[in-house]
């Protein structure tokens, strides 16, 4: 053990060697992919990353969801919020720009006040000085609305801030009049980073600063500012009302229908004219807002349309986010949060999809419980609770994709482990089968039914030159010889079933399924023949060894192969009566004189039959009926000197 090793170890606590030894790599894997994802999901909900963006995503959906398959809470009601607007049509009917609207604006404020409503808002922010030099009386215009307004029901008035923070001072006598500090809010809301409104923060600091953590600059308000309330939460506090937007939350959109307004200069012609009835069945009960509704200006986007008189996809004005927030505080208040512990179980049980050992049933968990999580928090959404899912998403994406990219990284170390440990042992064939059956890609090693070609070689008297020689000389010319004649079965798609001695085993078509596994199986062992006749020449004869000769039986039938053994030692192999017929016949081949022998049915198969076979008629084979047979005697290696040739 190194030094670098010796400090890890010394550093682990003491129960890590006995959990890791228990721990089976597979589990290893799964544990280790599921702790990363869980570090990503919480990196990414702190840099507001992938997670938040899902969360905005499902929002949004939820919303459009319950809003479509529960039209009765999205059906206009009386007792709902009522919006006063200016648009371009009372700007030109009243021949008046907005910034000296303020008699206009009075007299609608003195309208209002007289239906007795329930409450009234006003989100337009007071002028910081006065405009009675440019016009006289319109300070005065204003300040009677305004005290109308205040004595008529609770009152709000929306402040604005500068580009610093600070909150823009209306004009002393208007502030006075107004009410002072127990009336003003800021109508600020916090922007998620794809520039939509979901949320609403009771502190305009938290508001303000949601878009620092988007990377869209802008500072919270500074100073007093942050001791000015919302603007709704303003009128929310005069309506006794507070406590349902206390802490903020998600603004609940899948409740109320979308919103009208009612002109200003409407208000105003009802109020010049007496229709004293029109302002009552308009205002009468009821909280009004008023406010801009003029194009381009003051324009929030909101996850779900909630304008009559503009299309979809225009940002509605502000007024329209403060009105909904104040239908919330009205109805049964914000969305919320569920208990933390029930968003840890969704966490954990994304995360629990990386514990599988198969991938594809990783890939189904994951998918069922992430069906299950976005179902459900449709469900806890339409009651009033938002469960975000996009940190347990993170997180069980994160760790089933870590889990599989482990496995694939374990599997290939598995595959080159053991092609580096068993590749000399087995046939190239049987290796990438095992590989594949290691690593789940294959189930052909627990026993197949097939008929196969089969090859039985088998050197003559080789128990004499054993008995008359060394070991290590014996070791010596087998290896020579396997080494000789393995690549030319390999080449025609034999695989070797085992070297017992001097005795070989070759199987065509076993694993892999060949055109022609009769052809191939001859062709092999013509090889196989060239191969003994230079060995011979070029490696055994120079040096004083005798030669070498074969003798081979081959045999087509149906076997079944696979693995063949106890649990604890396993071989592969076939087993049928072709295999018994093929390897008797290496001694039918040694009393007949003739390298090669094989059954009629071997030949029969054939595509290419070979010439000069010798039909040796019906043999006795031991323990077996039997055979029609076939012998056959190849032409010898052409150029090779007759003296290192065996003789038969």
């Amino acid at each position: 053990m190194s030094d670098q090793e010796s400090r890890l170890h010394r550093l682990q606590p003491p129960w890590f060697g006995a959990v890791a030894r228990r721990l089976s790599a597979p589990r290893r894997r799964a544990f280790a992919a599921m702790a990363i994802g869980l570090v990503l999901a919480l990196l990414d909900a702190r840099m507001y990353l992938v997670g938040a963006r899902l969360d905005e995503r499902i929002f949004d959906a939820q919303v459009m969801l319950v809003r479509l398959v529960r039209p009765a809470a999205v059906a206009a009601t009386r007792t709902d919020v009522v919006l006063v607007g200016v648009d371009e049509a009372s700007l030109d009917a009243l021949s008046a720009p907005l910034s000296l609207m303020h008699a206009t604006l009075g007299t609608a404020l003195t309208a209002i006040a007289q239906a007795q409503p329930r409450a009234i808002g006003l989100d337009i922010a007071l002028p910081e000085r006065s405009f009675d030099r440019l016009q006289p009386g319109l300070d005065a215009g204003l300040m009677q609305g305004l005290q109308a307004a205040r004595a008529a029901a609770p009152f709000a008035l929306a402040l604005d801030t500068n580009a610093d923070g600070q909150v823009r001072v209306p004009y002393a006598p208007l502030l006075a009049i107004a009410g002072g500090a127990e009336v003003f809010g800021l109508p600020l809301f916090p922007i998620d980073c794809d520039g939509v409104v979901r949320r609403y923060e009771s502190d305009p600091g938290n508001a303000a600063g949601a878009a620092a953590r988007c990377g869209a600059g802008g500072d919270p308000p500074a100073g007093s500012a942050r001791a000015v309330p919302t603007f709704a939460g303003r009128l929310a506090l005069q309506l006794g009302r507070a406590p349902l937007l206390a802490g903020g939350g998600w603004v609940d959109f899948t409740r109320g229908a979308p919103f009208d307004y009612v002109p200003l200069q409407d208000v105003v012609r009802w109020q010049r004219s007496g229709a004293r009835g029109q302002l009552l069945a308009h205002f009468g009960g009821q909280v009004v807002l008023v406010g801009s509704v003029l194009p381009y200006l003051d324009r929030l986007r909101l996850p779900v349309a909630l304008t009559r008189w503009e299309d979809a996809l225009v940002p509605p004005p502000g007024l329209i986010a403060n009105a909904q927030v104040l239908r919330n505080a009205l109805g049964s208040g914000l969305v919320r949060a569920p208990p933390r512990p029930l968003a840890w179980l969704a966490l954990a049980a994304l995360v629990a999809a990386a514990l599988p050992v198969r991938a594809a049933l990783r890939y189904l968990l994951l998918a069922a419980g992430a069906a299950a999580l976005l179902a459900g928090g449709a469900l806890l959404h339409a009651a009033g609770w938002f469960l975000a899912p996009g940190a347990a998403m993170v997180a069980g994406i994160s760790a089933v994709a870590l889990r599989t990219g482990f496995d694939l990284a374990g599997a290939r170390r598995d595959r080159e482990r053991l092609a580096r440990n068993f590749g000399g042992y087995l046939s190239p064939a049987l290796l990438r089968r095992l590989l594949d059956e290691t690593t789940g890609d294959s189930g052909e090693l627990q026993g197949v039914r097939r008929p196969i070609a089969l090859l039985f070689a088998d050197l003559q008297d080789f128990t004499r030159r054993t008995e008359q020689s060394d070991p290590e000389h014996i070791r010596g010319v087998l290896n020579g010889y396997y080494a000789a004649v393995t690549p030319g079965l390999h080449a025609y798609g034999g695989v070797i079933d085992n070297f017992r001695g001097d005795g070989i085993m070759v199987m065509f078509g076993a694993l892999e399924k060949l055109a022609h596994p009769c052809d191939a199986a001859l062709a092999a062992a013509c090889r196989l023949l060239e191969q003994i006749d230079r060995l011979n020449c070029e490696a055994l004869v120079p040096r004083g060894i005798a030669p070498v000769a074969v003798s081979m039986g081959l045999a087509y039938g149906e076997v079944v192969y696979g693995e063949v053994g106890s649990p604890d030692r396993r071989d592969f192999t076939a087993l049928g009566d072709a295999v018994n017929v093929a390897a008797h016949l290496q001694g039918v081949a040694k009393q007949a004189g003739y390298p090669m022998v094989m059954t009629a049915v071997f030949v029969a198969e054939l595509v290419h039959p070979a010439d000069g076979l010798v039909d040796l008629g019906m043999s006795a084979i031991k323990g077996h009926s039997p055979l029609r047979i076939y012998a056959w005697s190849p032409q010898r290696t052409p150029g090779l000197p007759a003296a290192c040739m065996p003789q038969a």
